[in-house]
């Protein structure tokens, strides 16, 4: 009890922290350094610029699939790189990323039902600094991924929700209102990025969970899931119509095996490299994962929020299947502060289990995860909450599974590097007839954030990539660029990174053309993350025109 007058003084410590966090956040993505990812470098920077710039039919596939991904999510970015030096632009980034945590605390004070108690602002601090700083979190900090800035539209869903939730149970327009604004704030978080659609669903079951009338429940869930799509069609309708009346599919190349665009082979082109592949792989995933992360992830991590997450919820569902007969534990205190908290937790854990099997099944990829693992530690205080009768017991376990977390995290890190003086440090060769020049291009490996470096006139195709070249059957893009080539009269280069030499050689001589290995330039931005690989820029032969197939 003696401690108890400390946390109340320490109260205004707690809004100090929170307040002072997208600060931190901004001076620990300096510290982590500048982003030098794969999807950097692939399409983050490239497709603002072929947007503003009207290059869809210009460049052919110059960054695989994600040549066709929406680009409005990197807008801002693409304007902070062209406007800021380096430093400036990750520091923004990351205090953006670091507004997480105002979300995160405002639902960990809604859901956490004992928060009123003068340890409860520390628990929900604890549990929004380690919601934001998970494996995915600290690794994107300061990068142009954007699942951590996608996440704050999420969250302020999820927050209106719990904040609103004595509203949303009173009948009327307000209820309405606050169901379609939710709905409106996933919905868009959904159409600037696909993979998102996964907490739209969450979000919108989850409301089953709430303390309503059954009728209720699903009116508010149908007016949610209007909002839903006035969302998406607000940040992804334009592209989805462009991307349909160019491309005859409206995620192309997605799903091509429903949509028989010509423009694409028949197939899903989704990433299957992470789902599970039985039942049982299924059931243990987050253990599996946990155990060995590369079963999610392109690159090593560790995080056990979702082991820890996954066990103590199947200990909740033992629990609430068996008859409650046992009598309370002396001293007991369930510490309820809100008529409504038992359903805020159902609200909370729907959403983060339906969430989760989503992507377990649709996608895999560990990143996109980032608002379950946000939620995780608050979800893990509230299951223990309701598992633990012992204010004493609980808080015991609560803070031992959060130091057992943070002791034992080691953040991803999909590629960073010293901060220079050019986010990209890219020099071009210069050109004798830029006006009139076609570069090919090659390869798996990203190069896409080279091209706005050029001159505007330059144009480029990719003739060996994930979804050209590379098929017994050519679709009509690989006719395109055939006739292209074919067609053309003025200099040809080709752009390929050393170690991809001979694949760039076969795939122009399917077209009937030659490397001129004595007029190569290297080319070594400052962002590649392997200076061992450069790329070669080489001119090209056309030995004659009836050699093109």
């Amino acid at each position: 009890m003696h401690l108890y007058p400390f946390l109340r003084s320490g109260n205004r410590v707690v809004y100090l922290i929170v307040a002072a966090m997208p600060l931190v956040l901004g001076t620990l993505a300096l510290w982590l350094g500048q982003d030098k990812s794969w999807d950097l470098r692939n399409y983050h920077y490239y497709n603002v610029f072929a947007y503003l710039n009207d290059r869809m039919g210009h460049d052919i596939a110059v960054s695989h699939v994600a040549t066709y991904y929406n680009p409005l999510l990197h807008i801002p970015f693409y304007y902070a790189v062209n406007a800021f030096p380096p430093p400036v632009t990750g520091f923004i980034l990351g205090a953006l990323q670091g507004c997480n945590v105002f979300l995160l605390f405002a639902i960990g004070r809604r859901v956490i039902p004992f928060t009123k108690n003068p340890a409860g602002l520390w628990v929900c601090l604890a549990a929004a600094l380690l919601g934001m700083l998970g494996a995915t979190g600290i690794a994107e900090t300061g990068t142009s991924f954007g699942d951590n800035v996608l996440s704050l539209l999420v969250l302020a869903a999820v927050w209106l929700i719990v904040r609103m939730d004595a509203r949303v149970a009173a009948s009327g327009k307000i209820a309405w209102g606050i169901s379609v604004s939710a709905g409106l704030l996933a919905g868009a978080a959904f159409g600037l990025k696909l993979p998102f659609a996964v907490y739209a669903v969450g979000l919108c079951l989850a409301i089953f969970g709430l303390d309503l009338p059954w009728r209720r429940r699903l009116l508010l869930a149908f007016i949610f899931g209007l909002g839903v799509l006035a969302g998406l069609a607000l940040t992804g309708g334009f592209w989805m119509m462009e991307i349909w009346q160019r491309f005859e599919n409206p995620l192309f190349p997605y799903f091509n095996q429903f949509f028989e665009s010509r423009w694409a082979a028949s197939g899903a082109y989704r990433d299957e490299r992470f789902l599970p592949v039985d039942w049982i792989g299924t059931l243990f995933f987050p253990l599996r994962f946990t155990v060995n992360p590369m079963l999610v992830s392109e690159v090593p991590f560790r995080d056990l929020r979702f082991a820890m997450l996954f066990l103590l919820l199947m200990a909740w569902l033992v629990k609430k299947a068996l008859p409650t007969t046992a009598r309370p534990e002396k001293g007991a205190c369930r510490d309820r502060t809100d008529p409504h908290a038992d359903a805020l937790a159902r609200f909370l854990i729907v959403l983060t289990a339906v969430s989760f099997v989503l992507w377990m099944k649709l996608f895999g990829v560990y990143r996109y995860l980032i608002v379950c693992e946000m939620l995780a530690p608050i979800v893990l205080a509230v299951i223990f909450t309701d598992l633990v009768a012992s204010a004493r017991r609980r808080a015991f376990w609560i803070v031992g599974s959060f130091v057992l977390i943070a002791a034992t995290l080691q953040p991803a890190n999909w590629g960073r590097g010293a901060w220079g003086a050019d986010y990209f440090g890219v020099q071009t060769p210069a050109l004798a007839d830029a006006q009139n020049t076609v570069v090919l291009t090659s390869g798996y490996d990203p190069m896409a954030y080279m091209i706005p470096f050029f001159p505007r006139t330059v144009r480029f195709l990719r003739i060996h990539s994930y979804m050209t070249g590379s098929s017994s059957q050519p679709h009509a893009m690989d006719h395109l660029m055939r006739a292209v080539v074919g067609a053309h009269k003025g200099p040809l280069y080709a752009l390929y990174r050393s170690c991809e030499e001979p694949a760039a050689v076969a795939a122009l001589e399917s077209y009937g053309l030659e490397l001129d290995r004595d007029a190569c330039r290297v080319l070594l931005p400052d962002v590649e993350p392997d200076k061992d690989a450069p790329f070669y820029f080489c001119k090209v032969i056309k030995p004659a025109p009836d050699a093109i197939e």
